[in-house]
């Protein structure tokens, strides 16, 4: 036992802690009387508790132990687990702290973030992270990273104070918010993090090492955790959470003067079928605080993609993600909830109401199990009428070998008036063969009324990933009736062929930390081997030490364009084969600065004329409660067809202040140039108990097309309060 010692007021005791032949275990045990969270480490409340400090660096000096020491204490009793955090700090007036609003970025803060792998099935986990103002961040790990849920919020409270050693934090996590098996004895799996900005300092309890981290999700990597012994008979005992809310309001239709009053009632329940599997039931329901998309400009021919931000659709919804990834969208998602409630009318999303849905998730044994059925209103649009419609979804997923899965997924959509339908069947698998190599797919076909043969759509792909060196090659098959209408696809009738290459050396010049020479290449054509589509991209990526970091790359297009051809902004592209080179350059500064920037360039040929383009983002945080984001959208085109010389101008801000964690306003605003339309959405948000929320929300738009006048106001206020059972 070795003695260590956490405070001039008393010592604890850290138990000995399998990663790279070292075991990283804890032990636990019960107190009776929980510790009073106000960020302070009482030596009273805290000295039966077990200590973890034996952290290691993964940046910016691998395997080294952590500069600044950090302790970590654990303990438990009938409704939480507890964390009591200390982080040392020679210098504390350089700790960063800039950020108190719930589920904001961290990344840029003085942080310490805790895992836990309840299953210890060494795939999923629970995220939290809290910073010295307390500040709450949390999200859903699934599949070691692949997936990750940040819109997931849990229950559960942080306190944090700073002082003359560092500063410390009190966290307390309700059993209710966490999934597990009701057994006597269990065992979790579990790693905690530290991040200091200020020396990009990056360390782990269970250490995470570089080739861990190839693709930046190192710390996700839920097969290096270590384990967390101890918790007995402990249970969740709330089988029933009933979430209602009222809200009211009114719409000012500056068109005709028109006053609309808003007044609504509705109800949330959440009910545990087993401690394992919930199922979440919805009536009437409303989505008044969700934010409104981010304004877009499309200068391609294929789909843009909106992502969910629905409260109902977000949790749980991971297991449902079966499609082909591209980044920061999907190429192909086969289900996408926003086809949920949701309309594209008029160069908008409108809202179809929603009279009722159920949602179950969870997991039983080695399954992973989804259900999603959801009845929406029939509504009239400006274009066309969407009938009352029902949608249908089922996910079995099933553990396979250490750290792999095979799975199966039905979707439904079926209108009640038409008797329209469209049903979508798929298999897929994931399989990984160590830390660094993985080979997934799937193959799904769709059934459709009038579309028969040629209806599938197969993926299949290989990686192979570490510090240095990165490879991915994939296939895509996708028959030409294939029409997954509760999904998004960008394609149809295509084969195409994608290979990624990348050497990351870690030069020692220029205050390099690492530097990323790429080569991609995508190759789309159709089932007559008719070349469709082509780009290939040389890039070089380079991170320095304080993470600013460069990028330049090089796209060279090769693009034969159907008949009859498509609309590009204003202009319109006839049907042709075009060959085309785009250039782009990317800086990035230092984020965690109190003032900071990026600024990204693009030009070049582009479809027989030519494209420049400017990006640029800066934020400003004179204060740990106030923050501003600003963003400038810039492009011009010139392209020889009528209408093809334009200019585009998005501008947005983000102002938000946050009197504690659990109140905050912000306001969202942003002008579209090209569609003469501006936008802003204002929103306090007040958290007076977990689980429980007060909100006040204004939207208003402006048409500019001619003179500056308000088209609509929405005026509303909604409560939700939280019940358990």
């Amino acid at each position: 036992m070795v003695i260590l010692c956490v405070s001039p007021e008393y010592h604890l005791y850290s138990l000995p802690t399998k990663n790279n032949g070292i075991v990283y275990k804890v032990q636990v045990k019960p107190i009776e009387t929980a510790p009073v969270l106000d960020g302070f480490l009482s030596k009273n409340e805290w000295s039966d508790s077990a200590v973890i400090s034996n952290f290691t660096q993964k940046e910016p000096t691998e395997g080294e132990p952590v500069s600044e020491t950090t302790f970590i204490l654990i303990t438990y009793d009938d409704s939480n687990i507890y964390f009591g955090i200390r982080c040392f700090d020679k210098n504390p007036e350089l700790i960063v702290a800039n950020e108190m609003r719930r589920d904001y970025d961290l990344s840029e803060n003085d942080y310490v973030e805790i895992l836990i792998d309840t299953f210890h099935d060494q795939r999923n986990a629970y995220y939290f992270a809290t910073n010295s103002l307390g500040a709450r961040l949390d999200g859903e790990i699934k599949t070691e990273g692949m997936h990750i849920n940040w819109d997931w919020n849990g229950i559960w409270k942080s306190k944090a104070q700073k002082d003359a050693q560092g500063w410390t934090a009190e966290i307390a996590i309700s059993f209710q918010t966490l999934r597990f098996n009701n057994t006597e004895d269990l065992t979790w799996g579990i790693n905690f993090g530290r991040y200091i900005p200020r020396k990009r300092e990056e360390s782990f309890w269970s250490p995470i090492s570089r080739d861990d981290d190839f693709d930046d999700f190192g710390k996700f990597r839920v097969s290096k955790f270590g384990t967390l012994k101890g918790l007995q008979n402990i249970r969740q005992n709330n089988k029933l959470q009933i979430k209602p809310y009222s809200i009211g309001g009114f719409d000012y239709l500056g068109n005709n003067k028109k006053f609309n009053r808003l007044a609504d009632l509705g109800l949330d329940t959440k009910v545990n079928i087993t401690p394992n599997v919930i199922s979440n039931i919805t009536l009437n329901t409303d989505f008044a605080q969700v934010e409104a998309d981010v304004e877009q400009i499309n200068l391609s021919r294929f789909n843009l993609f909106f992502p969910e931000k629905r409260d109902f659709f977000i949790e749980g919804h991971d297991v449902f993600n079966v499609g082909e990834e591209g980044g920061a969208e999907p190429v192909t998602l086969l289900f996408h909830s926003r086809r949920i409630g949701l309309a594209f009318d008029n160069g908008d999303f409108q809202e179809i109401p929603i009279v009722g849905g159920i949602k179950t998730t969870g997991k039983t044994g080695d399954f992973e199990l989804g259900l999603i059925n959801v009845f929406t209103q029939k509504k009239h649009l400006s274009n066309n009428t969407v009938p009352e419609t029902n949608f249908s979804a089922l996910r079995v997923k099933k553990d396979v070998f250490k750290r792999s899965s095979i799975g199966f997924m039905a979707l439904n959509k079926e209108e009640i008036d038409s008797k329209h339908f469209n049903r979508t069947f798929a298999m897929d698998g994931n399989l990984t063969f160590d830390n660094n190599f993985n080979l997934s797919g799937y193959y799904a076909k769709t059934f459709s009324p009038g579309l028969k043969n040629k209806d599938y759509n197969g993926f299949v792909e290989a990686s192979f990933g570490s510090d240095k060196y990165y490879v991915r090659s994939s296939f895509t098959d996708i028959g030409k009736n294939f029409n997954p209408e509760m999904g998004f696809i960008q394609w149809q009738d295509i084969r195409k062929y994608n290979l990624n290459l990348t050497v990351s050396p870690r030069p020692k010049f220029f205050k390099t930390r690492q530097t990323h020479l790429s080569y991609a290449l995508e190759y789309i054509e159709n089932h007559k081997g008719e070349l469709q589509y082509r780009t290939f991209q040389p890039s070089i990526f380079n991170i320095f030490k304080n993470e600013s970091f460069i990028f330049l790359g090089l796209n060279n297009f090769y693009d034969n364009i159907p008949a009859p051809g498509f609309f590009l902004g204003s202009a319109f592209i006839p049907a042709g084969i075009y060959k085309y080179n785009v250039a782009g350059l990317t800086y990035s500064s230092d984020q965690s600065r109190r003032f900071a920037n990026s600024i990204q360039l693009g030009g070049g040929s582009f479809y027989d004329g030519t494209f420049w383009g400017i990006n640029f983002e800066s934020s400003f945080k004179p204060k740990t409660k106030l923050s501003l984001d600003l963003s400038w959208r810039w492009n011009r085109i010139d392209v020889p067809f009528p209408n093809g010389k334009f200019t585009t101008n998005i501008l947005s801000s983000r102002l938000n202040y946050s009197f504690s964690p659990d109140l905050f306003v912000k306001t969202f605003s942003q002008w579209n140039h090209f569609d003469r339309l501006f936008k802003s959405n204002i929103l306090l948000h007040h958290i007076f108990t977990v689980g429980s929320d007060f909100y006040v929300v204004y939207n208003i738009e402006w048409d500019t097309n001619q003179t500056f006048s308000s088209s609509l106001h929405t005026v509303l206020a909604k409560f939700t309060y939280l019940l358990n059972w």
